[in-house]
């Protein structure tokens, strides 16, 4: 029973990019050198080990996607004719349209900066080069009228088609040195939240107490107004005015002005 290799998880827009890209390039591929008619259709998904195991690969390294070793399929869009492996080794002439149709889809699907190389001759899935069963390979089916031709890309080739993930934006630093020297500064001293409900909320009255999610003694945050904390304070009396001591600070101000 087939079961799935370990992959990483492809969303399935970024399975349709791939395909939209592999079909693009397979079907310039087609324009140039397909003799039959019919459509480009592509399907790609994740490598499983059925994939892996099944039928031969020819492999060229690891630039190139392994492709299964299916001469009847350039035979037929290629040459227009329905020729067996025999036949077409057999024909010098044949055999070189073939493997210079092969290599170009290959190159065409591979894109221009993967090194040319050859492929080998054809190996049983057990000798499949492992970065086209391993996690994060695709599988990409080729269709063309009856034809099929399946190909395992990497994941390192699967990854051109995809778009670089965003960076999430870094948090600029405060810088204390860009605000006017003669300016205020509004810090904020914000307690621990309490939940009420509506109906608490609608009756509070001058006198009532409420209730902290604090432990009593515990430090509260000291805050600028635009909410970045700077550390720890905790209320009390100074020369008989309300006021917070600065208990430990999480920003320190540098030299350089930043917080």
């Amino acid at each position: 029973m087939s079961r799935a290799l370990p992959f990483r998880l492809y969303a399935r827009k970024e399975l349709d990019a791939v395909e939209a890209g592999i079909e693009k390039r397979y079907s310039a591929w087609l324009r140039e050198w397909g003799l039959a008619d019919g459509e480009a259709q592509v399907c790609v998904r994740p490598v499983s080990l059925a994939d892996a195991s099944a039928g031969k690969w020819l492999m060229a390294g690891g630039a190139w996607p392994a492709m299964s070793d299916q001469a009847g399929f350039f035979a037929r869009v290629c040459l227009g004719v329905d020729k067996s492996r025999a036949a077409i080794e057999g024909s010098n002439l044949a055999a070189s349209a073939i493997r210079a149709a092969r290599d170009a889809l290959a190159a065409a699907i591979a894109g221009a900066d993967a090194p040319q190389k050859a492929y080998d001759d054809p190996r049983d899935g057990g000798q499949l080069n492992p970065v086209f069963s391993s996690t994060g390979a695709l599988r990409a089916e080729l269709r063309h009228a009856d034809q099929t031709l399946v190909l395992l890309l990497s994941a390192d080739q699967a990854k051109c088609w995809l778009s670089a993930p965003r960076q999430a934006a870094a948090l600029e630093p405060i810088l204390l040195r860009s605000l006017p020297v003669d300016g205020l500064v509004e810090l904020e001293v914000r307690a621990s939240p309490a939940q009420f409900s509506i109906e608490d909320l609608g009756s509070l009255r001058p006198g009532d107490v409420i209730r902290l999610d604090q432990k009593a003694g515990t430090p509260f945050d000291l805050r600028l107004q635009s909410g970045e904390l700077l550390g720890r304070a905790q209320y009390g009396l100074h020369q008989g005015q309300p006021s917070v001591k600065v208990r430990r600070a999480d920003k320190a101000i540098n030299k350089s002005g930043k917080a």
